[in-house]
């Protein structure tokens, strides 16, 4: 059992290069003018390796470009996720991010009973985390998106997507897979 804080927070360390941001609360205080009274400032910690997190994004991007996350896609947005269902429904949730935000929504009870069945992260949670990045990228430049940036030791290759063997690129179910230099399978 985890928080959506805590796995939100997590999930910061895959578009940050393995740097994991420990979530404000608050993050200023204003009076009625607007004056800045208080600023807090997100503490940073290295969580994994860089080229570690990028493989992590790499998959979890493919969760949303063919996964349960598929109609995340339609945002047009760079965008890499995890939905999640836990047993008998009692939770749903979906914890996404672009290179610049990670959010989690989740849903369920304070005790463990069905929030009603059928309810995945995809039917629930996934609806909602879409709602609220659309009102997110209302102010993005959408004609240039952020990326998410590979660290150099970074290869791709494409893979039968149901074997995960190197196949040729034209390969009908090829997809393109990330991996770190040296731990790509031999063909």
């Amino acid at each position: 059992e985890s928080t959506l804080l805590a796995l939100t927070s997590a999930y910061s360390a895959f578009p940050n290069h393995g740097v994991r941001m420990e979530p404000a609360q608050v993050l200023s205080v204003s009076d009625r003018s607007w004056v800045t009274l208080e600023e807090h400032t997100p503490v940073a910690r290295d969580a994994i390796r860089a080229d570690t997190a990028y493989v992590m994004t790499s998959l979890l991007r493919g969760v949303v470009q063919r996964g349960t996350a598929a109609s995340a896609a339609a945002l047009k947005w760079p965008l890499a996720g995890k939905t999640g269902t836990v047993n008998d429904y009692t939770d749903a949730w979906f914890v996404g991010f672009d290179p610049e935000i990670t959010l989690g929504v989740w849903l369920g009870h304070d005790e463990k009973k069905p929030i009603g069945n059928g309810e995945t992260g995809t039917t629930a949670a996934l609806p909602i985390w879409i709602d609220i990045m659309r009102g997110w990228l209302e102010d993005r430049d959408r004609e240039h998106p952020p990326e998410f940036e590979a660290p150099g030791n970074i290869v791709f290759m494409p893979v039968d997507r149901h074997t995960g063997q190197p196949v040729d690129d034209d390969t009908p179910q090829a997809i393109t897979e990330a991996f770190i230099t040296g731990t790509q399978p031999s063909r």
